[in-house]
């Protein structure tokens, strides 16, 4: 762990570790193969999840540090679901094809996603308060909570292979991008913001390919 997180080479005068580059690497890699709707995006989200526990533990950033064990989980079924659609719901390639929310849907995961942030942000804050000796004050406990939860809901969407959960993550990735800026992690904010530009394209583009599927059959998407 010590020698993850000592400086590998200093770039600008920022000192980027070994620790967090694995991250952002494995993290672009993740979310552009996501991005093309390759399956194995979730092996690779899994060594991610496994550097950013460690990084975000050291920047105290308990609420993402915690997210990275249920992406893991998530990366996992997702794996699974893709690879082993249901019949009727493959597309081309075999796999669980692009499917669309209805907008009660999208109301319902809305409001769960400000709920759970609020729950999330009130359970880190008094869990510091009881234990102040072991864990130290959360920085941006409201912010980084809400994006937790927004983050957990994506990465849900993302398994069941909803479109929707580009339109979650670009959210995410803009607003993760300013909090690492502001909060000195430079590389990682620099991968948001690529991270926002992929969302972006794979917003536009999985579309395309879902209306791809309505041309040659109709598919009637029923929400799990």
């Amino acid at each position: 762990m010590e020698g993850l997180s000592q400086t590998l080479l200093t770039v600008g005068g920022y000192p980027l570790s070994l620790l967090e580059l694995l991250g952002v690497i494995s993290g672009l890699l993740a979310v552009f193969l996501a991005s093309n709707a390759l399956s194995i995006n979730f092996l690779v989200g899994m060594f991610n999840s496994l550097c950013y526990f460690l990084l975000f533990f050291q920047y105290r950033l308990y609420s993402v540090m915690l997210l990275q064990v249920v992406y893991f989980t998530f990366s996992v079924y997702g794996f699974y679901h893709w690879r082993h659609p249901k019949q009727g719901e493959s597309g081309p390639d075999k796999e669980q094809r692009i499917r669309l929310l209805g907008n009660r849907q999208r109301l319902m995961y809305a409001g769960l996603i400000a709920l759970a942030g609020l729950v999330w942000a009130w359970l880190v804050i008094h869990f510091q308060s009881r234990f102040p000796a072991w864990v130290d004050p959360p920085a941006y406990p409201w912010l980084d909570a809400f994006l937790a939860m927004a983050s957990v809901f994506g990465q849900w969407l993302l398994s069941k292979k909803y479109w929707e959960n580009w339109v979650v993550w670009l959210f995410v990735d803009v607003t993760s991008t300013v909090l690492y800026a502001s909060m000195g992690m430079v590389f990682t904010a620099i991968m948001y913001g690529v991270f926002s530009l992929i969302a972006l394209k794979a917003l536009i583009g999985w579309m395309l390919t879902y209306k791809g599927y309505e041309k040659d059959t109709p598919v009637v998407n029923v929400v799990q």
